[in-house]
């Protein structure tokens, strides 16, 4: 119950932070993550500060001046009739210098898993779910994010 607790407080903080910026991505634009899921951006946020631990300790992770971390909210749609994985291991953000940032830390919303690799997450057959990820290490404050990579496939996002 305090996991449950913990993981919607921590999602309410990662979408309504502060100390945030959004860039305008085409919420409407929808993705190829695999054969049977497509996703989209609902939403891309820039922040100063990152916060992991639990409950009880909290660890506060602070970009250096100029730098913030980026969260995304994607929303994942199974199209097929049988549960599908997604691998967050395998979805990456390309910097301008072609660098690639992988993702951290993986919220899915309103769901409570006993999973040990929170990396993957697994999707019900003709469900949709939004699902939180946060990439390390930071980047420059003014970059536009671009470009996502999955395992070999490089996917340009679209902007208003």
């Amino acid at each position: 119950m305090k996991k449950l607790k913990l993981n919607k407080l921590l999602l309410i903080l990662l979408l309504f932070s502060l100390n945030v910026t959004a860039q305008k991505l085409d919420r409407k634009a929808f993705y190829e993550y695999s054969e049977n899921i497509e996703f989209r951006i609902f939403g891309l946020t820039k922040q100063r500060m990152i916060d992991r631990g639990n409950g009880y300790y909290a660890n506060n992770i602070v970009a250096k001046k100029g730098r913030r971390f980026i969260t995304i909210v994607f929303e994942f749609r199974n199209n097929s009739s049988k549960s599908q994985e997604i691998d967050f291991d395998k979805i990456y953000i390309r910097d301008t210098n072609g660098e690639l940032h992988k993702i951290d830390f993986v919220v899915m919303s309103m769901k409570l898993t006993a999973r040990t690799n929170k990396l993957q997450q697994k999707l019900k057959a003709k469900k949709k779910r939004k699902i939180v990820a946060q990439f390390r290490p930071s980047f420059d404050k003014d970059e536009l994010i671009d470009e996502l990579v999955i395992g070999e496939r490089i996917i340009r996002l679209n902007y208003n």
